[in-house]
């Protein structure tokens, strides 16, 4: 995924508009109920799992869409 697409997420899941590729999720709006939400939904549109602790380390769209990058590589070189 895309950091933009990462962030319309962020934008449906808090309710905000203009959601920008460094605006922290924390700070937007979120908490850690929609930070469940969120991982649900970048795990059904990724096919890839994240944990809380994701969004606790990475809580911009272009930190989570890195760490999405590096999960999917990881996949597919056959690391767990």
């Amino acid at each position: 995924m895309t950091p933009h697409q990462v962030a319309h997420l962020f934008g449906e899941i808090v309710e905000a508009d203009d959601i920008a590729v460094d605006d922290n999720f924390f700070d937007v709006g979120g908490n850690s109920v929609l930070a469940l939400q969120l991982i649900a939904g970048l795990t059904e549109r990724s096919g890839l799992s994240l944990r809380l602790i994701d969004v606790v380390r990475e809580p911009t769209p272009e930190g989570l869409a890195r760490t999405l990058a590096d999960r999917a590589e990881a996949r597919n070189a056959g690391q767990p």
